[in-house]
């Protein structure tokens, strides 16, 4: 289904808001609440955690906001003037990460606001370190990726293109796609993401979540008005979730608040003792645009993992299917070894 008929489908459920003239400069809805719709960009080259040579420093002078942005600029220019560069490994180049400056569109400027990072909590905006059981949790991901598969569940779920790296929740600016839609109706909110065109539409009257048994590749998603902000608690994901390392009982909750016409500002808090040392907590403000969410194939009827499955085969049948990392992508490559966690526990 085109991304068009996706949309289409939705806002023949969302009623369309016709949004109402208010005493306050909050755009609103005909039945009063905060007027969420639009089309949303929440691509930016603000840092996700704080640089270090930032120390505590919340946000930048307003000199140093515009001399980021107009590095970026240039940074930009010369890349895209710069002939190809032959790929690291020629063992693998286009067919393992067959991208260039073409394709990739992660962000133009810092966000509005001149923080110096996405995360805001704790204040030094960096994230919790992971636990040992979150880091022996990728190493065991990577163990299995390793590994010629054997069924496609033995693929990673963006391989399999089942999830999106940016796509949520919660909804972090990646290397492209960055755009999410949304509609409202009385009672409801829904939420149409670019990357991999997944949608979740999220009562507004709270309600209980699934039984613990019940699980979704975007969690259980309930809403609720608090004042003029939209708060969305998901729980109940699946064993597959990994948000930057958290595992399938994350409890997130989400916060969207309209700032002006243009603004809508995005929060959210993870809360995953298991996988982090911490809770920490995110802002954003997300810029409205004109631009269109276009289907996104994947890998064009996955494709790909039909050959990697045909390729799988093939070793397992000539007796030489072993561990190799060769079939790890490379943005997994940073995970762990299991032995070296093992080591590292053994010493402690």
């Amino acid at each position: 289904m085109t991304t068009t008929l996706r949309a289409c489908s939705i806002a023949a459920v969302l009623a369309a808001p016709f949004a109402v003239a208010d005493d306050d400069a909050t755009p609103r809805t005909s039945w009063g609440v905060p007027d969420l719709t639009g089309t949303w960009d929440f691509a930016t080259i603000t840092p996700f955690d704080r640089p270090a040579q930032l120390a505590d420093r919340e946000y930048l002078t307003e000199e140093e906001y515009n001399g980021w942005n107009e590095s970026a600029r240039e940074g930009r220019e010369r890349r895209e003037r710069a002939p190809s560069q032959p790929a690291p490994d020629p063992s693998q180049g286009d067919v393992d990460v067959g991208y260039n400056q073409v394709f990739i569109d992660g962000g133009k400027h810092l966000s509005p606001g001149r923080r110096t990072s996405i995360v805001v909590d704790p204040p030094n905006g960096r994230r919790p370190g992971n636990t040992m059981a979150a880091r022996m949790r990728y190493a065991e991901m990577r163990e299995r990726w390793e590994n010629p598969p054997r069924t496609p569940a033995d693929r990673p779920p963006a391989t399999r293109c089942l999830v999106g790296f940016n796509a949520g929740p919660p909804m972090s600016s990646g290397a492209y796609n960055n755009l999410v839609r949304i509609f409202q109706s009385p009672g409801q909110v829904g939420i149409l993401n670019e990357m991999i065109n997944d949608h979740r539409v999220i009562a507004t009257a709270g309600g209980e979540h699934m039984p613990q048994n019940v699980r979704f590749w975007k969690g259980d998603s309930h809403g609720r008005w608090e004042g003029d902000t939209f708060v969305v608690e998901t729980r109940n994901f699946r064993a597959e979730t990994n948000f930057r390392g958290s595992g399938p009982n994350m409890h997130l909750t989400e916060r969207f608040t309209r700032i002006d016409e243009d603004t809508l500002r995005y929060e959210y808090t993870v809360d995953d003792p298991e996988m982090f040392q911490g809770k920490w907590s995110t802002e954003q403000d997300w810029v409205r645009t004109d631009s269109d969410i276009y289907e996104y194939a994947c890998h064009e009827g996955n494709r790909s993992l039909l050959m990697q499955m045909r390729a799988a085969k093939q070793q397992y049948d000539a007796g030489n299917a072993v561990p190799d990392e060769t079939w790890l992508p490379s943005w997994y490559k940073w995970m762990p070894r299991k032995a070296d966690l093992l080591a590292q526990q053994a010493e402690e």
